[in-house]
C-alpha cells in the first residue's frame, strides 16, 4: 500500500483516474490493482524457481550418493535404483552377520562363566566349543584330559586359547569320528558334560582360594 501523501497525491495528479474500489489508474493505463497483480505473479514465479533449484540440488545429492553407492558394490553399473537399493540392504544384513559371528566367536575373555557349543557344517561333522572361565594354573592341563575322554568320538582339530584379567577363553574345534555311531544330541551332551566339568572346578578353585585368603586375614589379625 502507498502511504496516504502518495495515495492523495496519485489522485489529485489531474492525469491519473480514481476507479471502483478505490483503485487509482495512473498515467499510462496501469492501475493499482494491476501493478499489485504483477507483484504477486513475480512472488510466485520467484518461488516455483526457488523450489526447482531445491529439488535439482536434491536430486544431484541422490544421484551422487547412488554413484558413490555403485562404486562401493561390485556388478552393479548397470542396475537401476531400486535393484541398486535392494543390493546394499542385502550387503548391509551379511556384514551385520559377519560381525555378530565374529563378535560371538571373539577370542578375548568375559566376565562370565560361559559355555557354548555348535555345530560349524550341514553334515554336523565338525563341532566348536567356546569355554570361558577363571584362570587357573592347571585350567589347560583339565582341558587336555575332557579332550582325551572323549577322543574316541572326536578328533580335536584346533584350540585357541586366550586370556586377560585373570579370565580365560579357549575355542576347541573338533570333528565326529567316522566310526562313532552315536547321535548328535547324545555327542553333544558328551562334549557339554566334560567340558562343563572343567569350568565348575576352575568355580571351586577361585572359591578356595578366596576362603584361604580370608582365613590367612583373619589369623594376621
Amino acid at each position: 500500500m502507498f502511504p496516504f501523501s502518495s495515495y492523495y497525491g496519485l489522485i489529485n495528479n489531474p492525469s491519473n483516474k480514481v476507479l471502483d474500489g478505490g483503485f487509482v489508474q495512473v498515467q499510462g493505463g496501469r492501475s493499482m490493482e494491476m501493478m499489485m497483480k504483477a507483484a504477486a505473479e513475480e512472488k510466485v514465479v520467484a518461488a516455483c524457481k526457488s523450489h526447482s533449484e531445491a529439488e535439482r540440488r536434491r536430486r544431484e545429492r541422490i544421484n551422487g550418493h547412488l554413484a558413490t553407492l555403485r562404486s562401493l558394490l561390485p556388478n552393479v553399473t548397470k542396475m537401476d535404483k531400486a535393484s541398486l537399493l535392494a543390493e546394499v540392504v542385502q550387503q548391509v544384513k551379511d556384514l551385520k552377520k559377519q560381525a555378530d559371528d565374529s563378535r560371538e566367536w571373539w577370542w578375548l575373555p568375559g566376565e562370565m562363566d560361559e559355555l557354548r557349543l555348535d555345530y560349524c557344517d550341514e553334515e554336523a561333522e565338525v563341532i566348536r566349543a567356546s569355554v570361558c572361565c577363571e584362570d587357573q594354573p592347571e585350567l589347560v592341563r583339565d582341558l587336555s584330559m575332557a579332550l582325551r575322554s572323549v577322543e574316541e568320538r572326536v578328533r580335536v582339530v584346533k584350540v585357541e586359547i586366550g586370556t586377560i584379567g585373570g579370565r580365560m577363553k579357549s575355542v576347541i574345534v573338533v570333528k565326529k569320528r567316522s566310526s562313532d555311531v552315536g547321535t548328535e544330541g547324545d555327542l553333544l551332551g558328551e562334549l557339554r558334560k566334560v567340558l562343563k566339568g572343567v569350568i565348575d572346578k576352575s568355580g571351586l578353585s577361585v572359591t578356595a582360594s578366596m576362603l584361604q585368603g580370608n582365613k590367612r586375614q583373619r589369623f594376621s589379625l
